[in-house]
């Protein structure tokens, strides 16, 4: 059986497991669980900025982000997200081999998971669904599965089966680490295999939070070029009322890279609303 049979599991392994039983509003940052209660909503929207690499020189694309998602009986949590590039700055941020990310990928905080946002100034739309398989302090585990549309032309459908854990020291600090597997289907069969593995800590001081942002990334595996990228950035931001979230980040998905301040570096600023 070909990894293309297997990757519809994890959705109905998703659509099996109920979300946590935890409140999440009223909370500090690092006591967010990672999957939403039943019945509570959030959203966030953000700007961000990329650099990218053209006819000898550096440039900057801006992007924005917007997401929202809800905690479903029995489902577990749904969520979408859609994004905007400004013009042909904002679209030509990433790399051929990364893939065209552009800059909303920067105005995405705190979620760095590549997947196939196509080429036009309004990015592929992104699904997803995620269930809690363990939620016990201080470590929570999800199954997670997105699914990017290909609006824009010359883009592919995407599926992004993943394991989201977070580890929590509460009102202290939270680690989020997980596993993502980005798969798009190329139209001539020549598809796009990622490994993703971000890592992120977050530490509480009062009601800001700050920590570095890494990980590992692998594109483009079993064909050739495979690259690794190696993301490295901080993170942080302020809560208000234990339910709106300031948030802010600078990153380079490349550090590993000599080009990385001038290529694939970016940053953004946005809000979070978490609600009942």
């Amino acid at each position: 059986m070909s990894l293309r049979h297997l990757l519809p599991l994890p959705l109905a392994a998703a659509l099996l497991v109920p979300a946590g039983a935890r409140a999440d509003e009223g909370q500090k940052f690092v006591d967010v669980p990672v999957t939403l209660k039943p019945l509570h909503f959030a959203a966030a929207a953000g700007v961000g900025f990329g650099t990218y690499e053209a006819n000898g020189g550096s440039h900057v694309g801006w992007g924005s982000n917007f997401s929202a998602a809800i905690g479903l009986p029995f489902l577990g949590e749904f969520g979408a997200d859609i994004a905007e590039r400004f013009g042909q700055d904002g679209i030509n941020v990433g790399s051929p081999v990364l893939g065209p990310t552009g800059a909303d990928h920067f105005a995405r905080l705190f979620d760095p998971v590549v997947t196939e946002p196509g080429s036009a100034d309004f990015a592929n739309p992104e699904f997803h669904l995620r269930g809690s398989m363990v939620d016990e302090e201080p470590f929570q585990l999800g199954l997670e599965t997105r699914l990017t549309v290909p609006t824009s032309n010359d883009s592919y459908w995407a599926f992004t089966p993943g394991l989201p854990m977070r580890i929590h020291l509460p009102g202290v600090m939270r680690i989020d680490v997980g596993l993502w597997l980005p798969v798009f289907f190329a139209n001539n069969g020549n598809d796009i295999y990622i490994l993703d593995i971000p890592v992120q800590a977050f530490f509480q001081i009062g009601d800001a939070f700050v920590g570095p942002e890494s990980g590992v990334r692998i594109v483009n595996i079993g064909s050739s070029p495979t690259n690794t990228d190696v993301p490295v950035g901080v993170g942080g931001g302020y809560t208000f009322g234990g339910v709106l979230d300031v948030k802010a980040q600078l990153r380079t998905e490349r550090v590993n890279s000599s080009g990385w301040t001038s290529n694939a570096f970016g940053g953004g600023i946005g809000v979070g609303l978490r609600v009942p």
